[in-house]
């Protein structure tokens, strides 16, 4: 296959891998070797300076993220829904986490009546961050830490110009760092300040270029606040993090960033077609088998109507039906196909458009780029990993942990004898 281009040859040559091992529903592959290239990408970056963040939420796969934990050389994660957290805590103990978004108190209260009940290598005092973006949240964290008698590291989320919540004013950071400065339960691990709005700044708004310096000039607002509360050497050794896939190849040194994020641009879904990855390649398809080659396809009870419309070009002159279909996602195989407003969205048999003339046949694969990874992966069951022109393994996605979905009810269930001893 060829690595590089995105054409009818490559997709056909999938189809026949998929057919040969036997692939009969709608299946999500990854393309193993432009995985590889991709990361090739992001190792350029990193050896800039920086840590590595995976985000977990993206490539929602414990063996995904363990292979790339291999190539990147880190053990660093980052996560965003509790269910999961449990679930990489499970099967990857040794796993530094930070929170990618502020938690309810009653999240927090939920994580620690899961750990005093469960045997877990995994210890929170040391592994874990949690993302804090307001003083009345940390206030709460606080009470909680200091009535179960916890040590809870606080990464402070920081508003560096999208403007979708986090520390913003200089008076309720100073009063945060105060309150960690002073707590015994609490610690400042570190700050995140996320800056996804950076690439759709539009010219007339100045730009891409100077959305990223106004970013780091508030970023580094921030730290200056930190330094004179805590001192240059506990500011050395904080996480500070920031980029996301969109924005992560913009940084070029250290001196204020430590550690950038990223994830979907390993596998770069349709979202992710922006400049700062045009050396990237989609690594990530759906494939999807065609039910129904359809050719003059006819409206319900309009047959006439329909010869008409196709005549003047306002129907399809050939159509499929795939099995499945309603994904975020869109077609890429057969070229210039289209989902058909005829019947509607199907969540079963969606109907698509495609070329008269192409050889794409029934039993054949059509072929989706996803819009985004998070949820579409979770979609399809296990995935198919493509490795040298041959399915050679199967990448199972998060599960929820079983009997772990039932809320918390016992509001003060914390026994600090138990808990001490869960962290042993």
């Amino acid at each position: 296959m060829n690595i590089t281009d995105t054409n009818d040859r490559y997709f056909q040559d999938i189809n026949l891998i998929l057919k040969k091992a036997g692939i009969c529903r709608p299946t999500l592959v990854i393309d193993k070797q432009r995985l590889d290239l991709n990361i090739n990408h992001l190792l350029d970056v990193i050896k800039r300076g920086f840590q590595y963040r995976i985000v977990a939420k993206s490539l929602p796969s414990i063996p995904m993220l363990r292979y790339i934990m291999e190539r990147t050389g880190t053990c660093r994660l980052m996560s965003f829904h509790l269910p999961f957290l449990i679930h990489l805590i499970e099967n990857i103990p040794e796993a530094d986490v930070l929170l990618g978004k502020p938690m309810p108190i009653s999240a927090v209260k939920y994580f620690y009546h899961w750990q005093q009940n469960h045997s877990c290598e995994f210890k929170p005092e040391s592994q874990l961050q949690w993302l804090v973006d307001s003083l009345d949240r940390l206030q709460e964290y606080h009470t909680f830490a200091r009535n179960n008698n916890l040590q809870l590291r606080i990464n402070l989320e920081i508003n560096v110009g999208l403007n979708r919540g986090g520390f913003d004013d200089s008076s309720g950071f100073q009063q945060a760092l105060a309150l960690l400065k002073e707590s015994d339960h609490l610690s400042l691990s570190g700050l995140m300040g996320y800056e996804a709005h950076i690439t759709k700044i539009p010219a007339l708004a100045s730009g891409p270029k100077k959305a990223f310096r106004l970013a780091m000039k508030r970023y580094q607002f921030f730290t200056e606040q930190v330094r004179r509360v805590f001192g240059d050497q506990v500011l050395q050794g904080l996480c500070l993090n920031a980029g996301g896939s969109t924005t992560y190849p913009l940084y070029n040194d250290n001196t204020l960033i430590n550690e950038i994020s990223t994830a979907s641009a390993l596998v770069k879904p349709t979202d992710f077609d922006v400049f700062t990855l045009d050396d990237h390649s989609p690594a990530a398809f759906i494939a999807a088998p065609i039910l129904k080659d359809v050719r003059k396809p006819n409206l319900p009870m309009a047959s006439g109507i329909s010869a008409c419309l196709r005549m003047i070009g306002l129907s399809p002159k050939r159509a499929a039906f795939i099995y499945g279909g309603n994904w975020l996602a869109s077609p890429c195989y057969p070229a210039g196909s289209k989902r058909s407003g005829v019947l509607g969205h199907s969540s079963n048999q969606e109907l698509y458009e495609i070329n008269k003339d192409h050889p794409v046949q029934r039993d054949d694969f059509m072929f989706f780029r996803p819009t985004q990874s998070e949820a579409v992966f979770l979609q399809f069951g296990d995935i198919a990993v493509i490795d040298d022109g041959e399915i050679k393994e199967y990448w199972p996605v998060f599960q929820y942990p079983e009997s772990d979905l039932q809320s918390c009810t016992a509001k003060d269930h914390f026994s600090k004898d138990n808990l001490n001893g869960a962290r042993r």
